[in-house]
């Protein structure tokens, strides 16, 4: 099993919010739960395929796919199997191209869409009506991105503004869901910020049904709707993710590191974490150091 991840990050300076960065997944890691992120992201799929939750769409990627994720739009990438998988992924702040500024241009564009009125058809594939023109202003971005050549930022903008022209121009920029379903959204998103807040407190269905005013069975019903695993599975997940946290970033005892993520019984951890990454927690920290030590060897500093 190899444990990868990011690499050749660019960007993220808060004058100028942008991201860029590959993303490597090999062997079932990393799983990336559901998250979300003030930034528009694009995914540009190199290789390989993994399975794509965005709001209410799942759908597995294939090389060439263009993917969509609205500002704020909850999302996770799973893998598939042992498929390898891997993206350039394209995050930037909507400030970028004048959301703040009050405008015709940010009123009827820019503000609807980071306010979640609008939101991104989720895949465009190569087929596509647009796809060659969307994909040639996304590698242009890149490009730009990589050189970083003089004066590299005002370009960057005007690129940034012609993509957003394309996507609206061919229509991969869409009204929201209904205001039902929008609410049950929110409502699904408060609960996992809570789990993934206390994570490492005791978390019943019953405790965090209540905590939504919702009893246990429309409970269980909706978040599985929402996110495609039921919420034992996901707290377990979350506390997994944090778990190889600490196994890579601390020399804490294996024990330890069971209780502080939130399992009082180390049987059941050994079971989970070996039913997630086919490994032990002990065979998963040797072979991060290993990998961490050959890399080391290949690369001296």
């Amino acid at each position: 099993m190899t444990i990868t991840g990011h690499s050749n990050h660019k960007g993220n300076n808060h004058l100028l919010p942008y991201r860029y960065y590959q993303t490597s997944v090999e062997n079932g890691r990393p799983d990336t739960l559901f998250h979300w992120h003030p930034e528009l992201e694009i995914n540009y799929v190199r290789e390989g395929t993994a399975r794509y939750h965005i709001d209410y769409d799942f759908f597995n990627s294939e090389a060439g796919d263009i993917i969509l994720i609205r500002p704020n739009g909850m999302h996770s990438i799973h893998p598939i199997h042992n498929e390898r998988h891997i993206t350039d992924t394209f995050q930037f702040h909507l400030d970028m191209i004048g959301y703040s500024i009050i405008d015709q241009v940010s009123l009827r564009y820019l503000q609807p869409l980071q306010a979640s009125t609008f939101k991104f058809v989720p895949v465009i594939k190569p087929q596509d009506v647009g796809y060659e023109d969307i994909k040639d202003s996304l590698f242009r971005i890149f490009r730009l991105i990589e050189a970083e050549d003089r004066h590299f930022e005002l370009l960057l903008k005007a690129y940034l503004n012609e993509l957003t022209y394309l996507l609206y121009y061919h229509r991969y920029v869409i009204r929201k869901l209904s205001d039902d379903a929008y609410r049950k959204n929110d409502q699904i998103r408060q609960v996992i910020d809570h789990i993934n807040r206390n994570y490492d407190k005791p978390l019943t269905i019953d405790y965090l049904a209540d905590f939504m005013g919702y009893s246990k069975t429309h409970f269980m019903t909706l978040f599985k709707q929402h996110t495609g695993t039921s919420c034992t599975e996901f707290i377990i997940q979350v506390r997994l993710s944090k778990a190889c946290e600490e196994l890579i970033n601390t020399d804490k005892a294996v024990i330890d590191i069971a209780t502080s993520v939130g399992f009082n019984n180390l049987s059941n951890f050994n079971r989970q974490f070996k039913r997630y990454h086919q490994l032990t927690p002990s065979q998963y920290r040797k072979q991060f150091k290993q990998e961490k030590d050959s890399q080391s060897l290949i690369n001296p500093s």
